[in-house]
């Protein structure tokens, strides 16, 4: 956790006039990568910093994660107001035309997979390189939450580009300045750099773990050396059918948030009207021969299973009904007990 706070002071250093971008996820390692910038922006000696904390709502994320990310996001940018710090927080959006039901009810996209993951682009790159573009590019530093060791298939795309942590995004005919600072940290540096860093003090490093337990299962007393980390899990949008199980969910709702359950079930629905001939185009928009988008009768159904889904959605519901998790929650939603 020191090395990465070292490498980030020195990175600060070497570009200190740049633009800052910082990737915020809500999860622990876009968490600690903030901790991280901030710990070494207090540590380089520099008088000012131009730093944008950025989310991507994809209109389709967690909704667990997603209140409690634009709740965090909130109370982050008045600590920096209040402490009259150039710091900014935003929250990006994908235009209309590039939205997830758009392109799945309205073009009928079927449902992202490992070979077709056209979700992330639309979603969640494109968003970000407007953003850049409207800036200074050629002097902005996006700072991402990427590991080494946190997926096989993380691995291999970093081993596509081994600069180490600094690397180049390209987008067309363009390309901008991407620094790791958690590169190296294993899970539990992660968490480390989470509690024992100090701010933004609006992180409550004991709800966010409670949210990860909760999503992959309570931790036993005694566990083995081999095992994988507690609260390691992952979250990703609820319509996500690239993964084949989502774990983080189903965990969720066997702890407590039930108010997942449709979401969930949506999800899983999704996935098996995907690869059903019957709600498919018997041909591809190439003109050849194979499964193509969605039919009609597809996209209708899906449409009013949405329009169903939204009904129930409310934000304010999303609880644990057990008194403790509800209090958490409570910090969780940015409200009081």
């Amino acid at each position: 956790m020191l090395t990465a706070v070292e490498t980030s002071v020195a990175a600060l250093q070497a570009r200190p006039h740049a633009h800052w971008l910082l990737a915020f996820s809500g999860g622990k390692d876009s968490t600690s990568a903030l901790k991280i910038i901030l710990a070494a922006y207090r540590r380089s000696g520099l008088t000012s910093l131009n730093l944008t904390v950025v989310y991507c709502d994809t209109g389709v994320e967690n909704p667990i994660l997603d209140a409690y990310v634009k709740s965090m996001l909130a109370a982050i940018g008045a600590e920096f107001e209040s402490e009259g710090e150039r710091f900014a927080t935003k929250i990006l959006r994908a235009p209309v035309q590039d939205r997830f039901f758009v392109r799945s009810i309205g073009r009928g996209y079927p449902p992202p997979t490992n070979s077709l993951r056209w979700c992330t682009p639309g979603l969640r790159i494109r968003p970000v390189s407007r953003f850049i573009e409207e800036q200074d590019p050629k002097n902005t530093v996006v700072v991402l939450g990427l590991r080494r060791a946190e997926s096989q298939q993380r691995d291999r795309s970093l081993a596509k580009t081994p600069e180490g942590h600094w690397q180049k995004q390209r987008e067309g005919n363009r390309d901008y300045d991407l620094f790791l600072p958690i590169l190296d940290l294993q899970v539990p540096e992660v968490w480390d750099s989470i509690f024992w860093l100090s701010g933004p003090r609006a992180i409550r490093p004991k709800v966010l773990q409670d949210l990860y337990r909760d999503a992959s299962g309570e931790c036993p007393v005694i566990k083995a050396p081999t095992a994988p980390p507690c609260a390691s899990g992952r979250f990703g949008c609820w319509t996500c059918t690239v993964v084949r199980h989502d774990k983080s969910a189903s965990k969720l709702i066997e702890a407590g948030y039930d108010q997942l359950r449709p979401y969930f079930e949506f999800r899983n629905w999704l996935s098996e009207i995907r690869n059903d001939p019957s709600m498919r185009w018997p041909q591809r928009r190439s003109g050849s021969a194979g499964m193509g988008p969605f039919t009609l009768d597809a996209r209708k159904a899906i449409l009013h299973r949405i329009d169903r889904l939204s009904r129930l959605r409310s934000l304010k519901s999303l609880t644990h009904p057990n008194a403790v998790r509800s209090r958490a929650c409570g910090a969780l939603m940015g409200t009081r007990d």
